[in-house]
């Protein structure tokens, strides 16, 4: 399966030139979500709050060499990185190598270059379902604070809708679903084991409204979470076995 490209996916261009950075917003803004800055400070600036599925990148940018820029970009994203040059030679050639990037482009750019280009890296990466299981496993952290699916669209380079997408069709249900039954499950076993009451095992988990808890809950474990507690009052605590 490869990984889906549209315009769920966020691409950062970098390069001093207004012009070209019009030009690659245009080739790809019907495709892609397009961020387009001028240095690699603005570049990382940016990376920090958004993370991205591929950046472009100009091996030239004014005083400063693209290359050079390239570890501190590392350092804020693993995005693929592809090199966008105007210039062939052996010393660019060279340092593209030690700086480990992804690929070429070649300037004057094409549409139809550009867009092969990036789904091509996209597509050798990582899958949808690998994508998927890395949402899977950030919501297995169990935060207990609210997890909108904002921050954590924004956290994989995603629009929200692309990320329920992706991960409706690995798991046939909505990130805010799954996170959902993930608490209860939670709840389910600290009410078993904890002796905290309801509300306070609903507050543990991240849930502020106990009416949506007790919908949840019994819509995932059968039974509400009041009528849990209260079995476990009646039956109390199994004895632990010897060994």
């Amino acid at each position: 399966m490869q990984r889906p490209t549209g315009k769920g996916l966020h691409i950062l261009v970098v390069d001093d030139d207004a012009s070209v950075r019009e030009a690659l917003e245009a080739a790809l803004a019907p495709e892609y979500i397009v961020h387009a800055v001028a240095t690699t400070s603005e570049a990382r600036t940016l990376l920090s709050r958004q993370p991205v599925a591929a950046i472009i990148l100009d091996a030239i940018l004014g005083a400063e060499h693209g290359l050079d820029g390239v570890p501190q970009l590392r350092k804020v994203s693993h995005a693929p990185i592809l090199v966008l040059t105007g210039h062939s030679n052996e010393d660019l050639a060279i340092r593209a190598v030690w700086a480990n990037v992804d690929g070429y482009l070649k300037k004057p750019i094409s549409v139809q270059g550009v867009r092969a280009a990036i789904q091509g890296t996209l597509s050798s990466g990582e899958d949808a379902s690998d994508a998927a299981v890395r949402v899977r496993h950030a919501l297995e952290a169990y935060p207990p604070r609210p997890l909108g699916a904002a921050e954590l669209a924004s956290r994989f380079g995603m629009t929200e809708g692309h990320l329920r997408r992706l991960f409706r069709a690995a798991y046939g249900r909505t990130p805010r679903q799954y996170l959902a039954e993930l608490r209860v499950r939670r709840a389910e076993e600290l009410l078993r084991t904890s002796g905290h009451g309801v509300k306070q095992v609903a507050l543990q988990v991240g849930f502020t409204n106990l009416a949506v808890f007790r919908r949840v809950f019994k819509r995932v474990i059968g039974h509400t979470p009041q009528a849990l507690s209260a079995r476990i009052a009646r039956v109390g605590k199994a004895p632990m076995s010897k060994t």
